[in-house]
């Protein structure tokens, strides 16, 4: 990361968090507390607990079922990996393209899946580095340019010109990056839980700097792989099951629903992999310089996001040109899980709206 690309309206702890200095003292600092919190958990779990790894070689039963659609892999026309992929409907319906966050999978998108297929094609992604999909060795590899043109070859590979783009968390960047960088392939684009990233990098403050404690702790090498896999992955678990960072409708998942993103997650080198998303956001600054998105969007944004504070939110406004900001009282981090006939709603409308048409010339 680099101060090259702030402006002088960024914030004085943006401008300070962002300098070589900042960022090497950030990240020791969150370094030593994610090692203490995992020296802590090793002393509570014991040893024998600590490294528990339930083997999973195959998917949870729940996971390959057919009413979320087929299980296929595309290789890529650019770089040559492979993505797994769950797609549902016909190859003559307008596509939707899911992108998922981190800790999860194709699987967050069920319930969108399962309510648009009857009118879309609906295509779910594993990003790279997750689940079956090619783990790239090196931390370059997972460049968010580089995600975003994973998605980029997946609409045209799949015989579209465009589609609607959806992303949520880490898979939200990528969307909107995506949306940047490949504006002909994004008819429309839908936001949730995850902030414009120029936003983000302009209105850096304290209290995010404490809800993203764990970005910093990801830099450091080992340690996190050891921290998030330790008890069998329960850091999935308590992400999603405890009361500061978990679903407020937790009949919303099951114990089910969790063993398939450890499934993921379990693959081999897949964490490592997971948390190169991470280390790359900060080692590779991108250039956001045409940081505004032309297509449609849609930002959905939990109140009670644990991750983001809703101050972001409303500066990813000034970064689109057309954009629909819903705040979701009670609204988690986990939106599409956790609320999903409100997420479906929204989207829904936005889906239908017609775009306004240009008044024709007079002569």
């Amino acid at each position: 990361m680099s101060m090259e690309y702030l402006d002088i309206a960024a914030t004085p702890v943006s401008l300070v968090a962002y300098s070589f200095f900042g960022l090497l003292f950030l990240s020791s600092v969150y370094t030593f507390y994610g090692i203490f919190l995992t020296f802590l958990k090793f002393l509570r779990y014991g040893r024998k607990r600590f490294f528990t790894r339930i083997d999973r070689p195959e998917p949870p039963v729940k996971a390959t079922d057919r009413i979320y659609g087929k299980h296929e892999m595309i290789k890529l026309k650019s770089s040559g990996i492979s993505l797994h992929y769950v797609s549902k409907g016909l190859p003559n319906q307008h596509m939707i393209v899911f992108i998922h966050g981190f800790p999860e999978c194709w699987y967050s998108w069920r319930n969108q899946m399962k309510y648009f297929s009857k009118d879309y094609r609906v295509v779910a992604i594993d990003q790279r580095g997750f689940g079956v999909s090619t783990k790239p060795p090196f931390v370059q590899d997972y460049r968010v340019e580089i995600l975003a043109g994973d998605v980029a070859d997946v609409i045209e590979q799949l015989g579209y010109e465009s589609c609607i783009l959806v992303g949520h968390d880490f898979g939200g960047l990528v969307a909107w990056t995506t949306a940047m960088l490949y504006p002909h392939l994004v008819e429309k684009l839908v936001i949730m839980s995850c902030p414009h990233p120029v936003a983000f990098r302009q209105e850096l403050s304290i209290s995010q700097i404490r809800r993203s404690w764990y970005m910093f702790f990801f830099q450091t090498m080992i340690v996190p792989e050891l921290y998030v896999k330790a008890d069998d992955f329960a850091y999935v678990r308590d992400g999603f099951r405890k009361k500061s960072t978990g679903l407020a409708n937790q009949d919303c998942i099951t114990d089910g629903d969790i063993d398939i993103y450890k499934y993921t997650l379990s693959q081999p080198d897949a964490t490592k992999s997971a948390i190169n998303y991470y280390r790359a956001l900060f080692r590779y600054q991108s250039d956001f310089s045409r940081a505004e998105v032309s297509a449609p969007v849609l930002l959905l944004w939990g109140c009670n996001d644990h991750k983001f504070g809703e101050e972001l939110a409303d500066a990813s406004q000034k970064y689109c040109s057309d954009i629909r900001l819903k705040k979701i009282p009670g609204g988690t981090h986990w939106i599409n899980q956790d609320i999903p006939d409100v997420v479906n709603k929204y989207m829904e409308i936005f889906f239908n709206e017609q775009p306004i048409a240009d008044p024709s010339p007079e002569y």
